[in-house]
């Protein structure tokens, strides 16, 4: 069998001893099969069948054959507009020990059997399928992650990952920039300091100057005051060799010499101090001091600043670093989306306006459940057919759930769609349904599959 590109319908579908069917024989009439009846008939068994016989041996339920039975078979009868007709044939062995075997065969009506069964048959149905109804009612999520198949060459987890990643460095850049910021501009800096230091060193040594100067001038006047003391001592020797010179003749002599030798020395002491000049006048190391204090004060206002100048400028500098991470950090995310945006907008979507938000389907924009009832099952029939586009049918369980206009929606669909919809309803009253009692159909007569 040859992949051909008219696209190909169920015409036919008979179960035997599959799950809860015995025997059914389904001819559909129409783009609408009703599966009917009441619960653990048979209905769902029916759907299953279908699928484990097209689906591979990844469709086949645990325990796929009937309790009473040795084998299980399901054959498909389909064909394409032009009069080509195939059928495949699924039987499913019981093992003694439980387990089960299966095997496969696709011919044609001139007996051609393919050696590749299930590759024809994944060319058919694609490798998902999807029951619309059970898309509806998918998490979005779910959905997303469904829908992202459509879009080739986009890891959609890998992009999610890189860009939380760089949302949390960015987050945590901002918080510590913003951090950096708010420490920055809480720095006061005192405009009105200078903004050269006092040479204090200088006002220092100019101090110990002025001490060493007044030093000396204390110590002239020291000096000179013991001048005068010994001038003054020598003063009053003389007056009393006067005095003993009136009473001891015989000393005259020899006190006249040492009056002459006092007064010789008294008036070099008094030269000497006349030499000396006039006593030098004192530094008032009181302005000194205050000078120093003034400069102390100075410079400790210059050394303020400039520091708080440095870590101003410095928590600026590292909090621009930190703006310039987070600015690269979204543009990588922006690219990256861009480049998913892009992409995207390649795909080939199952309908105009489908596209991609944050973990959501949004349709023209807006969360996908947002949108009514009707667009969502023509959105959800869309993709069914986009995941298997050969083979044109599809299957729900879940048609039970809709009211009428939306029963009414999926009939109008199906026949738009030129496509097979079987659908798994509860005792539906609709004349066209097909009834699933004890394993068969209702009023048909109880016979094995071929």
């Amino acid at each position: 069998m040859t992949a051909q590109a008219t696209p190909l319908k169920i015409l036919s579908l008979d179960v035997e001893n599959m799950l809860r069917v015995r025997a059914v024989r389904i001819k559909p009439d129409g783009n609408i099969l009703e599966l009917t009846g009441r619960n653990r008939q048979g209905k769902s068994s029916v759907i299953d069948a279908l699928w484990a016989a097209l689906g591979g041996e990844k469709m086949i339920p645990a325990d796929p054959v009937h309790d009473d039975a040795k084998m299980g078979t399901v054959i498909v009868d389909i064909g394409d507009a032009t009069g080509l007709k195939y059928r495949v044939t699924r039987r499913i062995k019981k093992k003694d020990d439980g387990d089960w075997s299966t095997s496969l065969t696709i011919e044609n009506e001139d007996g051609f059997r393919s050696d590749k069964p299930q590759q024809i048959l994944n060319t058919l149905i694609g490798a998902l399928s999807c029951d619309p109804l059970d898309f509806i009612n998918k998490k979005p999520k779910e959905q997303f992650d469904l829908l992202k198949t459509f879009v080739a060459g986009v890891d959609f987890d890998a992009i999610a990952k890189a860009n939380d990643t760089d949302f949390d460095e960015r987050t945590r850049v901002n918080r510590d920039a913003k951090a950096l910021r708010t420490r920055s501009d809480a720095i006061v800096i005192d405009e009105t300091a200078p903004t050269e230091q006092v040479d204090e060193a200088a006002l220092v040594r100019e101090l110990a100057e002025a001490a060493d100067k007044n030093g000396a001038v204390q110590r002239f006047r020291s000096e000179q005051a013991a001048r005068r003391q010994r001038a003054a001592e020598r003063d009053a020797a003389a007056e009393t060799a006067r005095q003993r010179i009136a009473q001891l003749q015989t000393e005259i002599v020899a006190l006249t010499d040492q009056v002459d030798a006092d007064e010789t020395a008294a008036a070099e002491l008094r030269l000497e101090i006349s030499e000396a000049g006039d006593e030098p006048l004192t530094v008032d190391t009181q302005e000194l001091q205050a000078k120093i204090t003034a400069a102390r004060d100075t410079n400790a206002k210059v050394a303020a600043a400039t520091r708080s100048r440095t870590e101003k400028e410095r928590l600026a500098g590292e909090a621009a670093a930190l703006e310039e991470r987070s600015d690269t950090l979204s543009k990588a995310i922006a690219a990256r989306e861009t480049e998913k945006q892009e992409a995207i907008a390649r795909a080939e979507m199952p309908v105009p306006g489908l596209s991609f938000g944050d973990g959501v389907i949004l349709l023209d924009g807006h969360p996908l459940a947002q949108a009514s009832q009707a667009q969502k099952l023509s959105l959800a029939v869309a993709i069914a057919m986009k995941l298997q586009p050969r083979l044109r049918f599809l299957t729900t369980k879940h048609a039970a759930l809709l009211d009428d206009e939306s029963w009414a929606a999926l009939v109008r669909l199906a026949d738009e769609q030129d496509l097979l919809v079987i659908a798994e309803t509860v005792n539906s009253s609709r004349p066209t349904a097909v009834v699933i009692e004890d394993g068969h159909v209702r009023g048909a007569a109880q016979q094995a599959a071929e």
